[in-house]
């Protein structure tokens, strides 16, 4: 991928659709399993999530593609935690993704008729569905209006390791300049340029120290993780789900052309008894 299609305000939005638009999508396969749970002890959640890109001008003066991120507020569970807007599948969403989320599934769909793998309605429904999911959630969490956004295509799934929960991406344009109104769920929305992730010197591994409510037993595990300035001189770290939905994302862009990290930085991250649970009593 040319870079300087970061900085292309009109061609990069093009870019993405056709790369979404020519990929597998496991949105059937992970649902059915999440149906299938629902009859076992330990049933799985489903969750929509929306990926925003949004084209801004940066302090060092040039312009280019942002993913906008929020970081979650003290009051939620995975507090602390940068991730992309969204939540856990409301059965009312797919009554909601028979409007403004399926008439943009299908204006996609037509428009990519000539460049995309098959896929078949009950995939199509589902991405509907979550896009309505992940849109309603944006909506509470950061007055996102549904009417604003152009979607850009579905990522395949993220299935979560310490939580019984799999992700369902979906990739939106939104306009600039856009004025957020953050609910409590959310302490700031971050700004973060595309290329950040295309430059190594911002990787590094995190070390994860985790002892939850319900076991004395204490785990160390490294992740990798990018490392944020919130543009108040505060470091932010990017790292688990919303770390790995965005370099796999990425990695279609590119032909898998992300950089190795150029330096063996290494934070350390101790997760509280809570973290989970979000529950600070």
């Amino acid at each position: 991928m040319e870079m300087n299609i970061l900085q292309n305000k009109d061609m990069f939005p093009s870019f993405v659709a056709a790369k979404l638009a020519g990929i597998q999508i496991d949105y059937k396969e992970k649902y059915k399993q999440i149906k299938d749970s629902e009859r076992t002890a330990f049933p799985s959640l489903a969750a929509g999530v929306v990926l925003l890109l949004n084209y801004k001008e940066l302090h060092n003066g040039k312009s280019e593609y942002v993913f906008q991120l929020i970081k979650r507020s003290a009051t939620v569970s995975q507090a602390g935690d940068i991730s992309c807007p969204g939540g856990i599948l409301h059965p009312d969403d797919k009554i909601v993704s028979n409007s403004i989320a399926a008439e943009a599934v299908t204006s996609f769909y037509k428009r990519a008729a000539g460049r995309t793998i098959h896929k078949d309605k009950e995939t199509i429904e589902l991405i509907r569905i979550f896009l309505a999911n992940a849109l309603r959630e944006a909506w509470e969490e950061i007055g996102l209006n549904p009417a604003v956004f152009s979607f850009l295509g579905a990522l395949p799934c993220y299935s979560l390791s310490l939580i019984a929960r799999t992700i369902f991406p979906l990739v939106c344009l939104i306009p600039e300049p856009y004025e957020f109104n953050l609910s409590s769920e959310v302490e700031k929305v971050l700004e973060v340029p595309v290329s950040t992730f295309f430059d190594g010197s911002h990787y590094a591994l995190l070390e994860v120290v985790t002892s939850f409510e319900d076991t004395t037993t204490v785990h160390n595990s490294l992740f990798p993780c990018i490392l944020l300035q919130d543009g108040g001189g505060k470091k932010e770290v990017l790292w688990g789900a919303t770390f790995n939905i965005i370099t796999n994302f990425l990695r279609i862009l590119s032909g898998n052309n992300l950089p190795a990290p150029s330096s063996p930085q290494r934070i350390r991250k101790i997760l509280s008894a809570t973290y989970i649970s979000g529950n600070s009593q």
